[in-house]
Parts: C-alpha cells; sequence; structure tokens
C-alpha cells in the first residue's frame, strides 16, 4: 500500500494539488502493481537495491538493451532528465529553445517538460548538451530543485529548503573537500545532505566533480521524491579540510584529468577530447582559465586552481543582445567567442606586444590571398594588416606585431563549419579591449 500511494502522489504532480483526492481513489483501486524488474547487474545486497526496486516496479527506472541496468556507469543530462521527469509523473513536454539535438529524440519530450517547469536549464541559451555526464554537485542541485518543486504543490515533513549562507556552510563542513564545492551548488548539497538525500563517499569526501552514477541518481530521486526526506537534527562536527586532487600537469592522467577537462568544457573553455589525459590542448585550456581568473599562468593544476575550479562561472561580456560576435580582453590575452551575450567558447589569445589597437569594432573580412605563417587567418578591416589567426606560440604576454594568434587547433575548430554555416561569418564584428 505506500508504493502505491507514494504511486499516485507522484502522478498527481503533472496535474495539480486540486487532484490528489481524485488521485487517491484511483489507487486504492487500482490492481496491484507488477513485479519489479530483476536485474543481473544488481543484487540484494546493493545499498541502492531497494530504490531500484521500487523506482522499476513504477516503471521510471527500465533496463537497457542488455536487460542490465548498469548502476556504476556515468549518467548523461539526457539520461537524468528522462529518470527525474519519470518520478515527478510530468507530461510529455513539446516546447523547448534547444538546437543541439534532432527534433523527436528518445529524451526531447522529458526534456521540454522539465523546461518548461524551470526545473533544467540549457549550458547556453539554444544548447543542452544531452550526452554531456552530470556531476555530483549539478546533481544535488537538480534534485533539490526538483524537491522544492513537488513540496510547492503538496508540503510534506517538517521540513523547508531555506538555508542561510552559514546555515549551508556548517551542514557541508560533514565534507573534507567542501572548498571544491561551487558556491551555486552549496545551499542544494548543504540541504542533500541534511535530509539525508546524500552521505558522500565511502572515504568521506563528497567528490562534488565526479560523475553522477545510475545507482547514485536513482538513490537520490528515491530518497528525495519517493520517500518523506527525514531531516537530520543537527549539523555534523567540522572535518578536517583536505584532501586535495592530486596537481594535474602536462603528461598526467586519470579520472581526476578528466573531471578537469569536463568541467574546463562545462565553463567554456576547450581542453580537447574529454579523456583524461592531460595533453597540450588541455594545458592551453588550463592556462586561458588561469588568466580569465588572475592566477598564475602556468598551466599546472595544483590547490588554488582546483578550489577556484569548483567555484568558477562562465566568462561574461559587459555588452548583450543578438547574433554573434569576438572581444579580445587585452589584459587577460583572451579570445571571447559570444553567442547572443554568452560567452561559448574562451581561448587563449597573444596580441601584439606593442600595438595600439582603435577603440572602434574591427571586422571580419576574409581576403584570397596567402596566409604564410597565418595558419587559418581571417583578416580585420581595413586592409590586409591584422588578422586572427593560428600560430605555433602563442605565450601567455603580448608577442605578436598586432595580430591576435590562437593555437592552431583552435583555429581548426573555429573554422571548421566554414563552407556551410561559418562560426565567424564575414562581418562578424570583434571588439579589442
Amino acid at each position: 500500500m505506500v508504493r502505491t500511494e507514494r504511486k499516485g502522489l507522484i502522478k498527481s504532480l503533472a496535474t495539480g494539488a486540486a487532484c490528489l483526492l481524485l488521485a487517491a481513489v484511483a489507487v486504492l483501486c487500482a490492481p496491484a502493481p507488477v513485479a519489479a524488474i530483476a536485474f543481473p547487474d544488481v543484487g540484494p545486497g546493493d545499498w541502492f537495491a531497494e530504490a531500484v526496486d521500487v523506482l522499476s516496479d513504477e516503471g521510471i527506472v527500465q533496463p537497457g538493451p542488455d536487460g542490465s541496468l548498469r548502476p556504476y556507469e556515468a549518467l548523461t543530462r539526457a539520461e537524468f532528465c528522462v529518470l527525474l521527469s519519470r518520478t515527478l509523473g510530468l507530461p510529455p513536454g513539446e516546447n523547448h529553445p534547444f538546437t543541439d539535438f534532432p527534433a523527436g529524440s528518445w529524451f526531447e519530450q522529458e526534456v521540454a517538460a522539465l523546461f518548461a517547469v524551470g526545473l533544467v536549464t540549457g549550458v547556453t541559451s539554444t544548447d543542452f548538451r544531452p550526452h554531456d555526464r552530470v556531476s555530483r554537485q549539478q546533481a544535488a542541485s537538480i534534485v533539490i530543485r526538483a524537491l522544492g518543486y513537488r513540496l510547492e504543490i503538496q508540503p510534506m515533513g517538517d521540513f523547508d529548503l531555506e538555508l542561510t549562507a552559514a546555515e549551508a556552510e556548517s551542514w557541508l563542513q560533514r565534507f573534507p573537500d567542501r572548498a571544491r564545492i561551487a558556491e551555486i551548488h552549496k545551499p542544494a548539497v548543504a540541504n542533500a545532505y541534511r535530509l539525508q538525500i546524500v552521505s558522500g563517499r565511502a572515504d568521506g569526501v563528497f567528490d562534488p566533480l565526479g560523475d553522477v552514477t545510475r545507482a547514485q541518481c536513482i538513490g537520490m530521486l528515491y530518497a528525495a521524491l519517493y520517500e518523506t526526506p527525514v531531516p537530520l537534527s543537527a549539523p555534523p562536527p567540522p572535518a578536517p579540510v583536505g584532501p586535495v586532487y592530486p596537481t594535474a600537469r602536462a603528461g598526467s592522467r586519470g579520472a581526476h584529468v578528466q573531471w578537469l577537462e569536463q568541467r574546463l568544457s562545462d565553463l567554456g573553455y576547450r581542453p580537447g577530447p574529454i579523456d583524461g589525459v592531460f595533453d597540450e590542448r588541455t594545458r592551453f585550456a588550463v592556462i586561458a582559465f588561469q588568466k580569465w581568473e588572475g592566477l598564475n599562468r602556468d598551466g599546472v593544476v595544483g590547490a588554488t586552481t582546483w578550489v577556484r575550479l569548483a567555484g568558477a562561472s562562465r566568462p561574461t561580456v559587459s555588452r548583450g543582445g543578438p547574433g554573434v560576435w569576438i572581444e579580445v580582453v587585452l589584459a587577460k590575452q583572451l579570445f571571447l567567442y559570444v553567442e547572443n551575450g554568452i560567452v561559448t567558447r574562451v581561448l587563449p589569445t597573444s596580441t601584439g606586444r606593442s600595438f595600439t589597437y582603435r577603440s572602434a569594432p574591427y571586422t571580419v573580412q576574409r581576403k584570397p590571398i596567402a596566409d604564410g605563417p597565418r595558419y587559418r587567418a581571417l583578416y580585420l578591416n581595413p586592409g590586409n594588416v591584422l588578422a586572427i589567426h593560428g600560430y605555433p606560440s602563442v605565450p601567455v604576454y603580448p608577442a605578436s606585431n598586432g595580430c591576435i594568434r590562437l593555437p592552431k587547433w583552435d583555429m581548426d575548430d573555429l573554422r571548421a563549419m566554414d563552407s556551410t554555416a561559418p562560426l565567424i561569418p564575414d562581418g562578424t564584428k570583434v571588439y579589442i579591449h
């Protein structure tokens, strides 16, 4: 009876509190739910077994093509949305602003449903990035937002989700790696721990940048939205701060490098393939991050850079409006590619060492001239004097004769779609300041 009553409550979220009584009556008259799916890779002793059993019983958790759950695999944004929408019982959505996946994709209706009620947003105004992985701190924020949505429709328990900054910090002191939790996620992670929705890893850390697995997602959804969360009575005693991720530099490999690459990519930097290998593209992306944050531009990720990564936000620009433009920030030696006011690419550059740029914007004008050392150059008017181009050497300081140098791979990326839909078409404004 507990499961069927909870099933009725979750499904009632789709129609609002006014339908709760009818839903309850329907549940009482409904046939018993079908048996839970027996996943070959979920054992009765697994900590998430009950959550999987109950949510598969309700049709929320379903097997893959081979009948397995794959509980320890990382979850994508698309998969998270499907599980969350099913758990809330949302009706299929229709409208969304995202253009980076085909219409009719298997997850589209769930993404649209969650977007409509404000529970998920895109990485940019038009990019959802459905195949990106979800970090543990992102998962906590989404689940707590979903719990807040549920509480608006059907209050439950003797608690709310309002925490002051000081209260959030007091709950986060349970985790020795609390300094790496991004400021924007701290209230949600604190609430998730306070309400016993998350408890941290076996070694005590929260691991905010780590991937959330299928099992962890299912456990969080079950604890937050299927059971009634039970708040802890008091904040925990503080744990000593640490440990930190190991220093990452050129040649490093491993999960911490993969988390680094994913985090940089989420913020708009371009580390290349997210493969756990700290190569030259990763190093230049780290340098770009360090430039924006005012850190030492050495391309090495030590304790200070790790902490700053946890709380960083995507770079911003002062002007807004529709369309595409470029901003070159001389003081930071950065190239910002801007779409509709949102910075979507942050690239390291090296500008003129003794060149005076005008305050008025330049304009991209392709010219049919030999590039010479100016790799895949895009020229700026007037004339063919200045260009944005790739170059073998892009130091962290101004070193060119006036051109905007970029790493060659970044120039390849910017011009990869020239024949169909140029990222930097003729006429693009370039602000150098």
